[in-house]
């Protein structure tokens, strides 16, 4: 912008220094001038120019930050004068800014020579469509103006809506912004905190209590439980001594024992962070006292003829596929195998299982597809992928996933299959493997 002025600076300077410059310019101020007087809009039968358009813009961008201007001073004013807060004050900064556009809104209309009647039907037209269109919007906005006049919230207060929670940052017109405890904002409409349940934890007073709920297991101290947690609590220095912390029995649960620790704070926002402190004091006392926790029990129900499939299906696995997903630990103790994929020496004391056709079959024609595979900017010989191998052990041994991944892990152990990177043990997923019959020896 100044190297635009600039310029027009020493255009118009070396126009006037020379008679044909300068009148060329004159015929172009000229014809600017007519045309910018040219009518484009006729109301009440009367013209308007191109000049009238952008000095009625003007002056209603100049009307605003005038307005703007005053109103953040009278708030200073006040707030000097009374030692109220701006969130007390904005309600009355919020009526003067309206008041003050419609009254110079109205004088501008009025010395542009607009006729306010026209205007009058023009705002009857707009309420009707307010009426039905904008209906949110005009909700927001009255949900807005009850808002900052009964102050139930104000910027400034920790508040709950449903599962979110945060600190009131400014009330709009339309909308209120809640910046939250992991500092995201969030934009609610004004009609939601009428409308729906809102805590507000620094209502009045930001004094507020925590429960803290927690299980021990059965046959616990219950004395010494009220003892270690009262102790956990005081040993917080987020916690209050007045009022005193306490310890409520709840009774007694599917798990064990349920306790609620009910402390007080003067820190709404920080309560989060209070509770976890709280869970990690409570934890390591009860840890040294030797109190269990509690743990959650639950019972399975197996019909007679879900037991009766499964036995079906366990016996139609052949015998050393089975013996091989259901005894991982066993295979792991064998002996390790040798290069060729062979199982441990013979006469071992710990059992051997007979996986060499397992693995003939993994790599014979019908098994896994083992070929040379790409990552990036690497090439893996002669590999599979740990999914195409969990999908074939299902299909060919009739397994379950889990028992497929077991067999897998199994062959691991043994020496017959490892990553390619020996940085993963067996796993479903795009994780490269290779026999390692398959490795390239010098």
């Amino acid at each position: 912008m100044l190297q635009i002025a600039v310029w027009t600076a020493v255009v118009w300077f070396a126009s006037e220094q020379f008679p044909d410059p300068r009148r060329l310019r004159f015929d172009a101020e000229r014809m600017l001038a007519e045309i910018l007087r040219v009518p484009l809009v006729t109301l009440n039968e009367r013209g308007y120019s191109a000049a009238d358009l952008f000095w009625l813009v003007s002056a209603v961008a100049g009307l605003w930050l005038a307005v703007s201007i005053v109103t953040r001073l009278l708030s200073a004013r006040l707030r000097h004068a009374t030692g109220a807060s701006s969130g007390a004050l904005q309600p009355v900064a919020t009526l003067v800014k309206y008041a003050l556009i419609s009254i110079g809104l109205v004088v501008i209309l009025q010395v542009a020579g607009l006729n306010l009647s026209s205007i009058a039907i023009l705002a009857s037209v707009l309420g009707v469509g307010i009426g039905f269109g904008l209906q949110s919007i005009a909700n927001n906005f009255v949900s807005g103006v009850i808002i900052s006049f009964e102050r139930p919230i104000k910027p400034g207060d920790f508040v709950s809506i449903g599962e979110l929670k945060g600190t009131v940052l400014r009330i709009g017109a339309r909308s209120t912004i809640i910046r939250t405890l992991d500092r995201v904002s969030i934009i609610v409409p004004n009609s939601h905190l009428l409308e729906q349940e809102v805590v507000n934890w620094s209502y009045g007073d930001e004094l507020a209590r925590l429960h803290v709920p927690v299980g021990v297991a059965d046959g616990a101290d219950i004395d010494r439980v009220r003892a270690e947690l009262l102790g956990a609590a005081k040993a917080h220095p987020g916690v209050l001594l007045d009022p005193h912390p306490e310890v409520r029995f709840l009774g007694f649960g599917d798990s064990g024992m349920d306790f609620d620790l009910l402390v007080w704070t003067h820190d709404p926002p920080g309560q989060a962070v209070l509770q976890s402190d709280l869970y990690y004091l409570i934890e390591a006392a009860l840890r040294r006292a030797g109190i269990a926790t509690s743990s959650p029990q639950r019972t399975l129900h197996v019909s007679a003829e879900e037991i009766g499939g499964l036995v079906e299906r366990l016996r139609a696995v052949p015998r050393s596929v089975a013996r091989a997903a259901a005894a991982p630990s066993v295979a792991a103790a064998a002996p390790p195998a040798d290069a060729a994929g062979g199982v441990g020496a013979p006469g071992a004391h710990a059992p051997v299982l007979d996986i060499d056709s397992l693995v003939a079959r993994m790599r014979g024609p019908d098994g896994l597809a083992i070929e040379d595979r790409r990552h990036l900017l690497s090439v893996y010989p002669k590999c599979f992928l740990g999914s195409e191998a969990v999908q074939w052990l299902m299909r060919a041994g009739d397994l379950s996933r889990e028992a497929a991944i077991r067999l897998g892990q199994s062959l691991v152990e043994r020496g017959v299959i490892h990553h390619v990177l020996d940085e993963h043990p067996f796993r479903d997923g795009h994780f490269y493997y290779r026999f390692y019959a398959d490795e390239k020896r010098p």
